[in-house]
């Protein structure tokens, strides 16, 4: 016990002491576009509700939970989108809300469905970081740091960002700065995304759908997620993800990565399931968790006009 405590602690306190990435991690990150780029809302021609639940280094004290709700829709004959999403992400003694209001523009560039779109994002994080909460089990009481029983401290901190999204029926490529303002109360900090993927067709029955996630902020490598899973007859998916530091293919003791499983089935045109499993690889913490498991539950409401369109939409 009191070893996951300290190791928490030592983990936790390298994160603020290099101001290291803080933003909430996902697998599900080729679903959850919107999370970091607002050029994506409406951009699906339906109104999608999804939700996100992420439990992160199960049997580890103080690891990272994340929940995340989104809805976004087009507004005007497809040319607006809009969109609105609430996460909530709690590690340890420290706990954010933040919400968003997401609004984008959509171009058509080509009459064959090539979209170039731009987004804004404004909202704020409901910061709080109660470390009273924290178990020193030091032994004797009158070691521990009074400071700690009394550090307490909340705060809304509002932010604003902004992304461009390219799109067509075949793959997508976006560039984003979900929070353009840095905080000094909560030591966050800029964060870069490119996002690509695409939709490879092998057969009438199978579909292959790799994607690329980029992550980058100062005093930290940058971050490579890599993912493709194979779509059988419109219904279900399988496949696998590979999380490293940029330039290097294998993670490390100071570099960690991880490696997952992901798999889905759409129930029907609407609904869509999806589970990932991933495990740490490389980094400390890996020791001393049983991995991360991912739910991710979507319902897209079809417009009238767009129910003759009866292919899934992939992106």
């Amino acid at each position: 016990m009191m070893r996951k405590v300290v190791l928490f602690m030592i983990v936790f306190a390298s994160a603020f002491s290099a101001r290291a990435q803080q933003d909430a991690m996902f697998s599900h990150y080729m679903f959850n576009t919107q999370s970091i780029n607002p050029g994506y809302v409406g951009s699906r021609e339906v109104l999608s509700v999804m939700s996100v639940i992420r439990s992160q280094w199960i049997n580890f004290d103080g690891a990272p939970r994340t929940q995340t709700l989104s809805i976004n829709s087009p507004l005007f004959n497809d040319q607006l989108g809009f969109g609105f999403s609430i996460l909530n992400d709690k590690i340890g003694p420290i706990k954010s809300t933040n919400f968003a209001l997401d609004l984008a523009y959509h171009l058509q560039v080509t009459q064959s469905g090539h979209k170039l779109s731009f987004g804004i994002k404004g909202g704020g994080n409901a910061f709080s970081s109660d470390f009273s909460m924290l178990d020193l089990d030091a032994g004797d009481p009158d070691q521990i740091d009074p400071s700690f029983s009394r550090d307490v401290r909340r705060k809304f901190l509002p932010n604003f960002g902004a992304g461009f999204y390219y799109n067509t029926t075949k793959w997508y490529a976006g560039l984003s700065i979900p929070n353009i303002l840095e905080k000094e109360f909560d030591q966050s900090q800029r964060h870069y995304f490119a996002i690509a993927g695409a939709l490879f067709e092998i057969n009438r029955d199978i579909k292959l759908r790799p994607s690329l996630y980029l992550k980058m902020t100062k005093n930290a490598p940058v971050n490579l997620d890599f993912s493709a899973y194979a779509v059988f007859k419109d219904l279900f998916w399988l496949g696998g993800m590979f999380r490293t530091a940029m330039g290097r293919i294998i993670p490390t003791g100071k570099i960690g990565g991880g490696l997952g499983l992901m798999a889905g089935i759409n129930l029907n045109e609407n609904i869509a399931i999806g589970y990932s499993y991933d495990y740490s690889v490389g980094n400390t913490t890996f020791k001393y968790n049983g991995g991360s498991h991912e739910i991710l539950l979507r319902y897209d409401f079809m417009f009238k006009k767009k129910d003759i369109i009866k292919s899934p939409r992939y992106f």
